[in-house]
């Protein structure tokens, strides 16, 4: 398995949403693997059946949207179109894309530790991550402040202000474990590498308990194929799978779309089924030449979708917070008895 934050993953432009380990309120305890990989998500509700009951309930959906578009940015358009006819400030879509970032994970409050997951984070950790990785020791500027990423805890805080609720109330903090015993050891130019060449340089065992490194050489995650966007035909037999349905609501009990007869009249052009919401029982509406309602029965098995396997929650919004980088205070590099163990590049 690969480890760090290679160069040419922060370089990244584009990728695709997965299954997430969940950041919860408070804080989360995670020794961050490798990563990052950037993803592009679209989110849509539909209806799948509530495996203790038996009930079809919503839940979002997602794709990995291609830089190609999906057909959720035509609805993303109509519904912003529909919001400013109505004369709502700064119209948005919850079809909108969401941007993310994928990195591998061992979350240290998990059941299941010391299991190797996939995790996405909002732009404000992922931020956080590069920064404080490449901070330089205020001792010493030839050397690290914290180390490379995987070689200590971070400590990742989410908070939610209930007053504006998860979509816009939630922010993040991420420190370092104050714990770090390879703080102000590392040299600056191992920022970047391969885990080849860090191999080559380094025992990489010795950053791990023993039970921790035997799961990471054990572990296959691909991350960034994992991250590949869907193809058109994923996405079109995704969307066949779980149609959109066009009666989802919000928490506050509101209607998720404005207008759900111009959705409706656009879906039936693009040739996608939908479930309507419409009177007792949710209709699929098979798109024809002329679109015509028609009531299906409710599935009683899942269906299969086409890479998610689990439903996933809604995206939170990204919260965007420019901070500026602190600079590395310049003292002359001293010799200490670490450089044996952290070699010169």
């Amino acid at each position: 398995m690969e480890l760090g934050q290679p160069k040419h993953l922060k370089q990244q432009t584009d990728g695709g949403g997965l299954i997430r380990t969940r950041l919860e309120e408070g804080d989360n305890v995670h020794r961050v693997l490798f990563g990052p990989v950037k993803i592009s998500l679209q989110y849509y509700p539909t209806l799948v059946e509530d495996e203790m009951t038996g009930e079809m309930v919503q839940k979002m959906k997602v794709l990995r949207r291609p830089t190609s578009g999906t057909p959720l940015d035509t609805l993303s358009s109509l519904e912003k179109r529909i919001r400013s006819q109505r004369g709502e400030q700064n119209a948005g879509s919850s079809l909108n894309p969401s941007t993310k970032w994928l990195y591998l994970v061992m979350d240290k409050n998990d059941p299941d530790y010391p299991a190797v997951k996939i995790v996405e984070y909002p732009y404000t950790v992922y931020k956080k991550l590069i920064e404080l990785e490449a901070a330089h020791s205020v001792k010493d500027s030839s050397k690290l402040r914290h180390g490379l990423i995987f070689m200590w805890d971070a400590i990742i805080t989410k908070s939610v202000d209930k007053s504006k609720g998860i979509r816009f109330g939630t922010s993040y903090d991420v420190t370092v474990d104050p714990e770090n015993s390879f703080s102000g050891k590392v040299p600056v130019s191992y920022l970047g590498a391969s885990t080849a060449d860090l191999g080559e340089k380094l025992d990489l065992e010795k950053f791990f308990k023993s039970e921790e490194y035997e799961v990471i050489k054990a572990s296959e995650l691909d991350l960034e194929k994992e991250g590949e966007p869907h193809t058109q035909e994923e996405i079109k037999q995704l969307l066949a799978d779980f149609p959109i349905y066009l009666g989802a609501t919000n928490p506050d009990g509101s209607y998720r779309f404005p207008s759900i007869e111009k959705f409706q009249e656009q879906l039936g052009k693009m040739g996608i089924d939908f479930l309507s919401g419409e009177g007792d029982q949710p209709k699929l509406v098979g798109s024809t030449e002329k679109p015509a309602a028609r009531k299906v029965e409710i599935p009683t098995s899942k269906a299969e979708p086409v890479a998610d396997k689990v439903e996933v929650e809604e995206a939170e919004a990204e919260v965007v917070e420019e901070t500026k980088a602190e600079e590395p205070a310049k003292e002359a590099p001293t010799k200490s008895d670490d450089d044996e163990d952290f070699p010169e590049w």
